[in-house]
C-alpha cells in the first residue's frame, strides 16, 4: 500500500521540478541571499529619515550642598551648527543614491554569474558534440589505415598519430563531461529542484546581432551603476567634508532652561545675634538663656559691657516668587580670533580630491568598455572567417570537386571533414570568448541590473 502512495508523490515531485530553463536560471537571482541582503540595505537607506533639530539634548542635575535642600534641574540643548542641516541632507541623498547604485551592481553580478554559467554550459555542450564527431572521424581514419596496412602507400606513423589523436579526443570528451557535470552542480545551488538542463543556444544573440548592437560603440553615461556608485561616493565625501567644516560654526554652544528647587524642611542658615535681639522686644527673646550661656554674660548690662555675640542655626524659608525659580543658561563661542579660512581650504581640497577620484573611476570604466567593445568586434570578425570556411567545406559542390581531385581517397575526404570540424571548433571557442567579454561589457554598462527584462543578452544596448 505504501508503494502505491509513494509513487504518485514521486511523480508529482518530478513533474514539479521540471527542466532548468534560461527563465528559471535568470529568475533565481531574486531568491539569492546576497540579492535579499542588498535589497534590504538599499531599502533601509532609502527610507525617510527623521529631521534632526539639535546635536544633543541632556538633562543636568546639580546638588547644592549635602543637606539635600537645594536642587537644580536643567534641560540643556546643543543646537545644530550653521550649515550642518543642509550638509546632512546632502549626505543622506548621496548615500541613498550610492546604495541604490550598489544594489544595481550587486544584482548585475548575480545575473552575470548565472548568464556566464549558462553560456559556458551551452558552449561546452557544443564543443562536446564536435569532439564526438572528431572522434568518429578519427576512428574512421584508423579503420582505413588498418585496411591499407598491406599497401605500399601505408605509413605506420600516420596510424600512430591517429591513435594518439584518438586518446587526446577521448580525454577531451572526459573533460567535457566533467565540465558539464560541474556546471550542473553549480546551477543546482541556484535552482535546486530542476530535473535536467534545457538551455539552448537560441536564447543567445547571434554574432550578427552583437555586431549590429556594438557597431556604434557604447557610450558611458551616468545610468551605468558603476558610474552612479562613483558619483554617489563623490557626493558623500563632499557632504562629509561640509559636515566637518560646519562643526566649526558652533557659535551657540548650548541653550539651557532650568528650575531651582529648595526644600524648606531641610533649609537652615547661621545667624549672629547680639543683646538687642534677645532682650527687650527682640525677635529672638526665646533664645535669651542660650545666648547668655553661649556669650558668657548674665543680664543685659553685662552683655552690653562685654559686647556679646553668639551664632545660632535657624530654619530658612524659600521666599522667592515662582517665576524666579526658573533660570536660563546660554553659552556663546567668540569667533573673533578664529580663522575660517582653514575650514574653507579643507572643503575645497576635499571637493577636488572627490572629483578627481570620480573622474578616474569614469575614465577607467570608459577604457574597459572601449577595450571590451573592440575585442568583441575583432573576435566576431575572426568568427566569421572560420564560419565561412566551414560553410565552404560543407558545401556539396566543394566536396564533390574535392573528391574528384583527390581520386576519392577516403583519407583525404576524412581530412577535409576533420578540417571543417576543427574550424567549427575554433568558431565555437571564439563564440565563448565573445560571450565572456560581452557579459563583462553588459556588467560594466549596468544592463544586467535592469529589472523586468527576460533576456538581458538580446535586449542589451538597444
Amino acid at each position: 500500500m505504501k508503494r502505491f502512495v509513494a509513487l504518485p508523490i514521486m511523480l508529482s515531485a518530478a513533474l514539479y521540478a521540471g527542466p532548468l530553463t534560461w527563465d528559471r536560471l535568470v529568475q533565481s537571482a531574486q531568491t539569492d541571499p546576497r540579492f535579499e541582503a542588498a535589497q534590504k540595505r538599499s531599502e533601509a537607506t532609502s527610507s525617510p529619515r527623521n529631521t534632526k533639530l539639535w546635536d544633543k539634548m541632556e538633562l543636568r542635575y546639580q546638588l547644592d550642598g549635602f543637606s539635600f535642600a537645594k536642587h537644580d534641574f536643567e534641560l540643556r540643548m546643543s543646537p545644530k551648527t550653521f550649515g550642518e542641516g543642509s550638509a546632512d541632507r546632502e549626505r543622506y541623498e548621496a548615500n541613498k543614491s550610492y546604495e541604490l547604485a550598489r544594489f544595481g551592481v550587486e544584482r548585475s553580478l548575480l545575473l552575470y554569474d548565472r548568464y556566464e554559467r549558462g553560456v559556458r554550459y551551452v558552449m561546452r555542450k557544443k564543443i562536446n558534440e564536435i569532439n564526438k564527431q572528431l572522434l568518429q572521424v578519427n576512428s574512421d581514419r584508423i579503420e582505413v589505415l588498418h585496411l591499407k596496412s598491406g599497401s605500399a602507400s601505408f605509413n605506420p606513423e600516420d596510424l600512430m598519430a591517429a591513435l594518439e589523436k584518438g586518446a587526446t579526443l577521448k580525454a577531451d570528451l572526459l573533460s567535457d563531461s566533467t565540465a558539464l557535470r560541474d556546471a550542473e552542480l553549480k546551477m543546482k545551488i541556484w535552482v535546486p529542484d530542476f530535473d535536467g538542463v534545457d538551455l539552448d543556444s537560441s536564447f543567445l544573440p547571434t554574432m550578427d546581432e552583437l555586431a549590429q548592437n556594438l557597431s556604434n560603440g557604447v557610450e558611458v553615461n551616468e545610468n551605468f551603476p558603476l558610474v552612479a556608485m562613483a558619483r554617489g561616493k563623490r557626493d558623500a565625501e563632499v557632504a562629509q567634508a561640509k559636515q566637518d567644516v560646519s562643526k566649526g560654526r558652533d557659535y551657540i554652544s548650548h541653550i539651557g532652561v532650568g528650575y531651582s528647587l529648595q526644600i524648606e524642611s531641610r533649609m537652615e542658615k547661621y545667624k549672629e545675634l547680639d543683646p538687642s535681639d534677645v532682650y527687650g522686644n527682640g525677635a529672638y527673646s526665646d533664645y535669651r538663656e542660650r545666648f547668655n550661656e553661649k556669650a558668657g554674660c548674665d543680664n543685659l548690662a553685662d552683655c552690653l559691657d562685654k559686647d556679646a555675640r553668639a551664632t545660632f542655626l535657624f530654619p530658612d524659608k524659600d521666599d522667592r516668587k515662582t517665576v524666579d525659580k526658573f533660570f536660563v543658561n546660554l553659552a556663546f563661542r567668540l569667533p573673533f580670533f578664529d580663522s575660517g579660512k582653514d575650514g574653507d581650504l579643507k572643503l575645497q581640497v576635499a571637493k577636488l580630491d572627490a572629483e578627481s577620484d570620480y573622474l578616474a573611476d569614469v575614465r577607467d570604466i570608459n577604457q574597459k568598455v572601449a577595450r571590451l567593445t573592440e575585442e568583441v568586434l575583432a573576435m566576431i570578425g575572426q568568427w566569421k572567417v572560420q564560419k565561412e570556411y566551414v560553410q565552404q567545406v560543407n558545401a556539396s559542390g566543394f566536396m564533390e570537386q574535392f573528391a574528384i581531385n583527390s581520386g576519392s581517397d577516403p583519407l583525404l575526404l576524412l581530412r577535409a571533414k576533420e578540417s571543417s570540424l576543427e574550424s567549427d571548433m575554433k568558431a565555437v571557442k571564439l563564440e565563448y570568448d565573445i560571450f565572456v567579454r560581452y557579459l563583462e561589457l553588459l556588467n560594466y554598462a549596468g544592463i544586467l541590473a535592469r529589472e523586468g527584462s527576460a533576456n538581458h543578452l538580446r535586449e542589451a544596448l538597444k
